[in-house]
């Protein structure tokens, strides 16, 4: 017979305190300090706005995150948090058990568990709070105010959203006292005087990843003289699609002109990762785009565009992709092109790249004969993914000989061998069963053994099927 356990005693304290608001609030100043996060979370998430107003002027960490506890964020939750804040900032003597300098609004970490493990005073923040820093810091953000808000925005064209609007207008009754930090900004489309309006209250400084999408080259323009404020930028996504751009858009949009729109923007001497997606006007102008980079990059994606070949010829001459550790070149098609400056790209960056992402670049067995032996060079990669390319099961044999080479390759996605489809272009998985065996002979005998206990067929009604190699 199953015999339930009894809830422990501290859970039924909790709920308890819970279930008795002011029983609760008058329990604060005696909890033991441990019982805080837990209490937090479960008042956040059943919406006891009394108790986190009475938690935050009490709370007796420096940080305070709200992790993925944002799913369960609105404007009430927002409004007791703020509130909270508010009392903390208006006690003339504070309490001798809050400590809390940072309210961090962001959806950046899993849980609050770390919050409170260890001593602060002694060992500081704990390690998933840290992030890297950049270079060099904008003289605003070393402003020394009472109180951090880290939050993170998203400005669409119909304006922001209710907690946004609430928080940004708080902030800015009270800039004296707390510092709003907002690190990472989405941009879909743009409402210029909202924009404006944000960056009277927001320092551009502080922003570390920027996202921008479906831009006219006017908005692109006016952003301009913000972008050249963010010296602190870390990661900058750049998306947009050919039916964003309406034709008196694109009225004198030439290859000169184009050229010379990218030129005006600035240098990102800090950035470290650039996404580039589905811009029609890159083709071309690779070389322009990747001139405003002030130093190496770890990450460059180019997914969903169109390269000349001049671009590519580029690319293993750029100093600034020359330390790469992530290239994703997914859709953008490399058909017709000539890829040996791709191998050459490959070979600079052996001794970084980790991960190498040419998903449905439409390459084709001399594609791949290429970049074969800089490949196998690459002895750091633990991710490649050749899906949806067309390749032949003796150029795929090739590749997986190259590949089992890589000692710390952990994740190989491959496109099924073109010999499984039949005449109508349809897969013949019977086929594929067949050729799995004879492919991983291309292991060594202790990684073929491994890779035959854990290979799969995975259908996608998409894309018909995908071969993939786990190790």
């Amino acid at each position: 017979m199953n015999i339930n356990a009894p809830p422990p005693l501290v859970k039924l304290t909790r709920q308890r305190l819970l279930r008795d608001e002011y029983l609760a609030i008058s329990a604060l100043k005696d909890l033991p300090i441990e019982l805080f996060p837990v209490m937090f979370e479960e008042a956040f998430t059943g919406g006891h706005t009394r108790i986190l107003t009475a938690m935050i002027p009490v709370w007796p960490f420096p940080y305070l995150s709200v992790g993925m506890l944002i799913k369960n964020y609105n404007l009430e939750t927002l409004k007791a948090m703020l509130e909270g804040l508010d009392i903390l900032l208006a006690q003339k003597v504070c309490s001798s058990r809050c400590k809390l300098r940072v309210l961090n609004l962001r959806n950046a970490y899993p849980t609050l568990w770390g919050i409170w493990g260890g001593s602060y005073e002694s060992k500081g923040l704990p390690e998933f709070m840290t992030q890297k820093q950049p270079v060099e810091n904008s003289p605003d953000c070393e402003v020394k105010k009472e109180l951090k808000v880290t939050t993170d925005l998203k400005l669409v064209e119909g304006g922001l959203d209710e907690s946004a609007t609430y928080l940004l207008q708080w902030a800015q009754q009270r800039k004296d006292s707390i510092h709003l930090c907002c690190t990472m900004l989405r941009i879909h489309g743009l409402p210029k005087a909202i924009f404006r309006e944000i960056f009277k209250i927001v320092n551009t400084g502080c922003i570390q990843e920027l996202h921008l999408s479906f831009l006219c080259t006017e908005e692109l323009v006016f952003l301009n003289p913000y972008l050249r404020q963010m010296n602190n930028l870390l990661t900058l996504m750049l998306n947009s699609n050919r039916e964003t751009f309406s034709m008196d858009d694109s009225i004198g949009l030439d290859e000169e002109n184009m050229s010379r729109l990218i030129s005006q923007l600035p240098t990102f001497h800090c950035l470290q990762n650039l996404y580039i997606n589905n811009l029609f006007f890159l083709e071309n102008n690779l070389k322009e785009c990747l001139r405003c980079l002030g130093k190496p990059l770890e990450t460059l994606g180019i997914t969903s565009c169109d390269l000349s070949q001049s671009d590519l010829d580029y690319l293993p001459y750029c100093l600034n992709i020359s330390e790469l550790k992530r290239l994703n070149l997914t859709a953008t098609s490399l058909y017709s092109l000539v890829l040996d400056p791709l191998g050459f790209l490959l070979e600079s960056i052996r001794d970084t790249l980790q991960s190498l992402e040419l998903e449905s670049c439409s390459m084709k067995d001399s594609d791949i004969s290429a970049i074969l032996p800089a490949l196998s060079q690459c002895s750091h990669l633990t991710k490649v993914n050749f899906y949806n390319n067309e390749l032949s099961l003796p150029i795929l044999k090739q590749l997986l000989h190259h590949t089992a080479k890589l000692s710390q390759l952990t994740y190989e996605v491959h496109p099924s061998p073109l010999e499984c489809y039949d005449a109508m272009n349809i897969i013949l998985t019977y086929r594929l069963e067949n050729f799995c065996p004879e492919l991983l002979d291309k292991r060594q005998p202790n990684q073929g053994q491994k890779a035959a206990q854990e290979s799969h067929i995975c259908y996608n009604p998409m894309l018909k099927l995908l071969w993939v190699l786990r190790l």
